[in-house]
């Protein structure tokens, strides 16, 4: 499944520029799937030359208009949040505005919270087995809510994070912060901008400068003129480039790739990935019959020019079941019969 990126933010911000920028206007129904650019699929396809290349891809929603019941329930099925700020027209307050916004994200998480408190309360009286340690969880998770702090911002312990998934925190989710600037202050998007910056880094989130209309403008452009528009704007690459491998990071994935004749693809996966889970990305039944994976690098497969030349030459790493695949492998998996 692609990973699931939701465009939120307060009225006005430009979400949906930006969502037009992001999917080249092949967006439908404010859905579309996003190719994540990487040099490194580029180099493979031009030493391998196969038949197609597929690069990893993001799913990327615009915010549907709603009611805030209704903003918090879009927000909630996504895995990573790009907020987008509006940095432009007369006097800003793109800060001022965020807050607003993740207020309603807050107070949701605090009636899910206190919902499942009172749930978890009886089980406690009643004995359950980790029902303790999650009413502690629980209330900790609401104290900080109650004084307006997003759940990202708590400290947990990764059993505590499991504890919490099961009400579907919203505030916990990932998120990505855009200063939708005027084209007039890019590159740095001027003082609106910072303080975006600034609130983001508050949250330990991280901050793209651009502006969703020049990116919209850019995307129905040949790659020459996009160049030679950016150098004017003193940008020295794309915004929406930047967005991406922001929300590679915040949702804590990494790329690898396989490649062969046939194709050369880019495989979205969790950082710190056993290899058979790696595997299942291709097709769930990997998992099961995963035997092993043979690993190399982007640079070293780029010079033998393809997997049967490394292998012949026995320069092919053979990684077994407790393999944690890593960022830029190349991988090919020996799979055992699925039938």
């Amino acid at each position: 499944m692609p990973v699931n990126v939701a465009i939120v933010g307060p009225t006005g911000a430009g979400k949906t520029t930006l969502f037009a920028a992001m999917t080249a206007g092949r967006g439908a129904d404010g859905v579309g799937m996003v190719d994540i650019p990487d040099e490194r699929l580029d180099r493979l396809t031009l030493a391998v030359n196969p038949a197609r290349k597929t690069p990893a891809q993001v799913r990327v929603e615009d915010s549907p208009p709603g009611s805030r019941a209704q903003r918090v329930a879009f927000a909630r099925q996504a895995d990573v949040l790009v907020k987008v700020a509006g940095c432009f027209g007369p006097d800003p307050d793109p800060v001022a505005e965020l807050e607003e916004f993740a207020l309603d994200l807050v107070l949701a998480d605090l009636a899910s919270v206190e919902k499942r408190l009172d749930i978890v309360a009886k089980e406690a009286r009643a004995g359950k087995k980790d029902a303790q340690a999650e009413s502690e969880v629980l209330a900790a998770a609401k104290e900080h809510l109650d004084a307006g702090q997003q759940l990202r911002t708590l400290a947990l312990e990764t059993d505590q994070r499991q504890l919490l998934l099961g009400i579907f925190p919203v505030t916990l989710k990932p998120a990505v912060y855009v200063a939708n600037a005027a084209e007039e202050l890019l590159a740095g998007g001027g003082e609106p901008a910072a303080k975006v910056h600034e609130h983001a880094a508050g949250e330990g989130a991280p901050a793209i400068t651009l502006s969703a209309r020049l990116e919209a403008e850019l995307a129905e452009l040949e790659a020459a003129e996009q160049a030679e528009m950016r150098v004017g704007y003193g940008i020295d690459e794309s915004g929406l480039g930047r967005i991406a491998r922001a929300v590679w990071e915040a949702g804590g994935l990494i790329t690898y790739f396989t490649a062969g004749e046939p194709e050369v693809r880019a495989w979205p996966c969790e950082r710190d990935a056993p290899a058979p889970i790696a595997a299942s990305k291709i097709h769930t039944d990997f998992e099961k019959h995963f035997i092993r994976a043979e690993v190399t690098s982007v640079d070293e497969l780029v010079a033998a020019g393809s997997m049967d030349a490394l292998r012949a030459a026995g320069k092919l790493r053979i990684e077994g079941r407790d393999y944690r695949v890593r960022d830029g492998d190349v991988i090919f998996f020996r799979i055992g019969r699925t039938n």
